[in-house]
């Protein structure tokens, strides 16, 4: 490899922010992955999920893919008062897909 091939590649993984994945769900496919954020020398990586936006056929100027922060899965328990807005994960009924 040249010196100038390597340069390329090293650019490259110097600007690289993560990665994504092509998973299958229940009810959809959907990307999974990560993006590393960092400032002064800290780095802290924050794990995705990516959707297809299903409000998309209604305005073709809309996003075509939605990113979410991956959280945990909780179990279902009985609660007086639902959590407002859990971002979706694997199983969840999120989002027509890709």
């Amino acid at each position: 490899m040249s010196d100038e091939q390597t340069t390329q590649k090293n650019d490259w993984k110097q600007r690289e922010l993560g990665a994504l994945w092509r998973r299958e769900g229940k009810n959809q496919n959907f990307l999974s992955g990560l993006i590393k954020l960092g400032d002064f020398g800290t780095e802290k990586e924050i794990k995705l999920v990516v959707f297809t936006n299903k409000g998309k056929a209604k305005n073709e100027r809309a996003p075509d893919f939605i990113i979410y922060e991956d959280r945990p899965r909780e179990e279902k328990a009985p609660s007086a008062s639902p959590d407002p807005s859990p971002a979706p994960s694997e199983g969840d009924d999120v989002p027509l897909g890709f």
